[in-house]
């Protein structure tokens, strides 16, 4: 079953557009990735230095391999220095409602 996973973050004073690139640099690896299903990076109209990052993979599973294999690539390092605190990160699963 697919897995919905949100990570929401607030960039650093100054950094969004930075962050905003960053993505656009990255994500074309991303949408490669093996269990790949769909990624959307949405930036608050009212907080400008807030993004939920909401991506679709084919499992939980799918994920967390896409995961560990961006923390070998270093853009968690890159990333952590754009960001305020540790991302908040939610999985969840449609339940068919």
């Amino acid at each position: 079953m697919a897995v919905q996973v949100i990570l929401e973050f607030d960039a650093a004073e100054g950094k969004a557009d930075e962050v905003k690139a960053y993505f656009a640099e990255i994500l074309p690896d991303t949408r490669r990735y093996e269990g790949f299903i769909q990624i959307d990076v949405l930036n608050n109209l009212d907080k400008p230095n807030n993004f939920v990052v909401y991506e679709t993979w084919e499992s939980r599973e799918a994920y967390q391999n896409y995961f560990n294999w961006r923390g070998e690539t270093g853009v968690f390092t890159k990333l952590g220095e754009m960001i305020v605190d540790k991302p908040k990160m939610s999985f969840f699963e449609n339940t068919g409602i």
